[in-house]
């Protein structure tokens, strides 16, 4: 049997980045063991320090194969977990300094930015029409805050591209939104994490773009809502879906996505044209067909849920057993 070099380092990594998945859900990789997968990236510089030694000689492959295989281990760590561990432990220099408080109110409808560049976010619900927001920054020096009765825009100070993987001033963010008013909400997020529990908010649309960090998002009681729109690139997302008709799509860029939906829901998940994607939707008892994954008796639902979910080396997990949160 002859082996052709040229795939050999393509088959190694594409057999590593699945098998690391499969051996998380056998329980054969324990969750404290796959939160170090980015840890790995110094066996590619050793791969390509053996692969110059081996320059030449016959032997010149196995340093393709390191590398190969520790790009292969990552992508099948990054599938199963995310990047929650990178993006919450190594951005930022971390001061704890508290900024001064900001608050306002809004008029029956508004639209809020958040715009978070290393650090940390939540964002909780409260009755009325009023917002407030809290935290900590460096020297005490908070987010930037723009907005009137329609409107709130909040942006970190370093907001220019240079926090991207951990380069910049960290902060935290307390945010507290109103449920009397309708809120469109627009999270940015890069190199952070972000945690929002959404109860009794009326919602327009949930708009969602992550590079390089991690989010919960938690709809479950919402009180109305209208599209959401999200989109992680190396990132790790938890969704509780609410007891509500929805429709929307989620893309998943070397990101991992969790699904909770409601008992009950009638559910159509859309996977298009994905690539080196994973999606356990056949052990929920949706019926596949093409591209689409439906539950039984979807059309007659009092609920139904339409999402385009589409992975590029990402994974869906749908109703896992630790939940969403």
């Amino acid at each position: 049997m002859h082996i052709r070099r040229g795939f050999l380092g393509w088959g190694v990594f594409l057999i590593l980045a699945g098998a690391v998945p499969l051996l998380v859900r056998s329980g054969s990789i324990s969750s404290e063991q796959l939160s170090r997968w980015w840890t790995l990236w110094p066996l590619i510089l050793i791969g390509i320090g053996v692969g110059l030694v081996l320059s030449r000689t016959r032997f010149d492959f196995l340093g393709g194969l390191i590398v190969a295989a520790t790009f292969g281990l990552m992508v099948g760590g990054l599938l199963s977990a995310g990047v929650s561990g990178l993006s919450s432990g190594s951005c930022g220099s971390g001061r704890d300094t508290a900024f001064p408080g900001k608050d306002g109110t809004f008029a029956s409808a508004s639209e809020v930015e958040l715009q978070l560049s290393c650090g940390e976010v939540t964002v909780a619900m409260a009755q009325g029409s009023a917002w407030q927001l809290s935290g900590t920054g460096s020297d005490g020096v908070g987010p930037t805050v723009a907005g009137d009765q329609s409107s709130l825009e909040i942006s970190s100070q370093n907001e220019d591209g240079s926090s991207w993987l951990g380069i910049g001033d960290r902060e935290t963010w307390q945010l507290t939104l109103p449920t009397e008013p309708t809120l469109g909400l627009d999270v940015h997020l890069n190199a952070g994490r972000a945690d929002l529990d959404l109860a009794g908010a009326r919602l327009g649309t949930v708009d969602l773009q992550m590079n390089a960090g991690s989010a919960t998002i938690d709809l479950g009681e919402a009180a109305t809502i209208g599209t959401i729109e999200m989109e992680l690139n190396a990132g790790s997302l938890g969704l509780t879906l609410p007891n509500l008709s929805l429709t929307g799509s989620i893309q998943a860029n070397a990101g991992a996505v969790r699904l909770c939906a409601p008992p009950g829901a009638g559910l159509r998940l859309q996977t298009g044209d994905s690539i080196i994607a994973s999606y356990d939707y056949d052990g929920h008892g949706l019926v596949h067909e093409g591209s689409t994954w439906t539950t039984p008796g979807f059309d007659s639902a009092a609920v139904k849920i339409e999402l385009d979910t589409r992975a590029n080396a990402g994974s869906f997990t749908l109703d896992p057993e630790e939940g969403c949160g």
